[in-house]
């Protein structure tokens, strides 16, 4: 039986699986790694010896009187995906803030390829989860139509 060992995943591993997901990765510091897109940020913190988070916040708050709505597609949205998990948030502003979470398992290392297929998934799939609050929590002002 042969001993295999899978290295460490630091930032500039996972800079360059942004880069290959097709985002331009910034490193922040030595604890993350950012993605800026219109109106999105998505990042995976690396936060010493705790395992590395990706984290993406939707740019919009929604008002107060929609977080009954937010609060059951986050649950519907949870239940059907995979990755990322959503979460939403009141702020003391009274806005609903939206939150995807993601905790990479690479506590032991791992190959360019699961570093590369694991951070893709979760640009896509968040990606993805964007666009369906989008359709879901439309802009009424991008939109011109009228306020709810």
């Amino acid at each position: 039986m042969s001993e295999s060992t899978t290295p460490a995943v630091d930032l500039d591993r996972i800079a360059e699986a942004v880069r290959r997901a097709g985002l331009l990765p910034f490193i922040a510091g030595d604890t993350q790694v950012a993605a800026i897109l219109p109106s999105r940020v998505m990042r995976i913190v690396v936060p010493g010896h705790n395992p590395p988070q990706g984290i993406a916040e939707w740019s919009r708050a929604l008002n107060i009187r929609f977080a009954p709505d937010a609060a059951l597609f986050a649950r519907t949205f949870n239940a059907t995906t995979y990755l990322p998990k959503m979460v939403t948030a009141v702020t003391d502003q009274g806005d609903v803030h939206i939150r995807f979470q993601h905790t990479f398992n690479w506590v032991g290392g791992a190959s360019e390829s699961q570093v590369r297929e694991e951070v893709r998934q979760f640009v896509l799939a968040t990606l993805g989860a964007f666009d369906r609050l989008e359709a879901r929590f439309p802009d009424t002002w991008a939109s011109g139509a009228d306020d709810v």
